[in-house]
């Protein structure tokens, strides 16, 4: 039987300790994809940010979304009585495709690659992988009875559909940059069609809050 940790164990706090260091590893570790070179650079901001715009816009872009990431991995080990080996596994699989973000970061942001694909749809890719591996540890998670309440079937599959909305919409962007690429020698289309995230995000978050809170009164109700 697979060793249990529950939450106010060291064991617990051990684990939950070293997923918050990769995250902050991973957020500094960003700060070395910005290569600001040579005097005329720092003339104005303007020298600034036409020079190395680009690789700036990345650090913030890959900033948000590995804060993101914390956050919604705080909260979703919030939710949970206990870890147990699979469950850290899953975390450690997690933990290691957000560490890969400063490199494929780097990549988008060199202002060398712009006309090529692959630094674009590598990128797309690597985040895709990270919401993933993250749904996959939280059912994980749920089958093997770690939560602090059961979750209904309904709710899970709503839960599931939510999480997989935002990787979608980064692995259709690939197809996306390969053909702006190919038509005009440029990969920001692909960049421009992560946007819809703040479309199709909100209104699959809402109507998975909807059947959480519907099962919820439900269950208030019985």
């Amino acid at each position: 039987m697979a060793d249990r940790y529950e939450r106010d164990s060291s064991s617990y706090d051990r684990a939950l300790g070293f997923f918050d260091a990769v995250y902050g590893f991973s957020l500094t570790l960003l700060v070395t994809t910005i290569d600001v070179t040579g005097t005329a650079t720092w003339q104005s901001p303007y020298a600034l940010i036409s020079n190395n715009g680009g690789e700036l816009l990345s650090f913030g872009i890959s900033f948000i979304v590995i804060a993101v990431f914390w956050r919604n991995n705080h909260h979703m080990i919030g939710r949970l009585a206990a870890l147990d080996g699979p469950t850290i596994t899953a975390n450690i699989v997690v933990m290691g495709l957000v560490v890969f973000i400063p490199f494929t970061t780097d990549a988008i942001g060199d202002p060398q690659l712009q006309q090529l694909a692959l630094p674009t749809a590598l990128y797309a890719v690597n985040v895709a992988l990270c919401i993933i591996a993250s749904v996959i540890m939280f059912q994980i998670a749920v089958s093997r009875g770690l939560t602090d309440n059961p979750v209904p079937k309904r709710v899970r599959k709503a839960q599931i559909i939510d999480g997989l909305s935002a990787p979608a919409v980064f692995l259709l962007s690939v197809p996306v940059t390969y053909w702006a690429v190919a038509t005009w020698q440029d990969s920001s289309a692909g960049k421009l069609f992560w946007l819809l995230l703040f479309i199709t995000g909100p209104i699959i978050g809402r109507w998975s809050a909807r059947i959480e809170a519907a099962d919820t009164a439900v269950s208030a109700d019985a």
